[in-house]
């Protein structure tokens, strides 16, 4: 698998469009383009660790491809008795499974996005009728 593989799958596991992914980055959506077409062109160190800190992918894992693929959570980081608990059940869960667990943590995202953006508006409206 070449980096080319590894950001499409990223996209493909995460069900981003190459647009949300360059965003998220702060990158062109031309330049996620070229990623994914020309094998030749390395993303940077900076840029794998934009990835590993916002979507979990272990940042040699993006770059070149060294096991393991995710991210190992610290053992000294403290995590809630809630986070471990969900931690647990992640881990006995199939990939499937799991995708369904991020395509339902994104949908709470955008959800989260759309109410912000929603509720300025509402503010205005209610002051106009006041």
């Amino acid at each position: 698998m070449n980096q080319c593989d590894r950001i499409r799958l990223i996209l493909k596991e995460n069900r981003l469009k190459q647009r949300q992914l360059a965003n998220e980055i702060g990158v062109t959506e031309s330049y996620i383009s070229m990623l994914l077409k020309k094998p030749d062109i390395n993303l940077s160190q900076s840029l794998a660790s934009l990835i590993e800190e916002k979507y979990g992918y272990n940042a040699d894992w993006v770059l070149h491809g060294t096991e393991p693929k995710l991210k190992q959570i610290s053992k000294n980081k403290t995590l809630s008795e809630l986070h471990q608990k969900a931690l647990t059940q992640l881990e006995k869960m199939s990939d499937e499974q799991v995708k369904a667990v991020l395509a339902f943590i994104n949908s709470l995202d955008e959800l989260e996005k759309a109410l912000a953006s929603g509720s300025g508006t509402r503010a205005a409206k209610k002051k106009d009728c006041t």
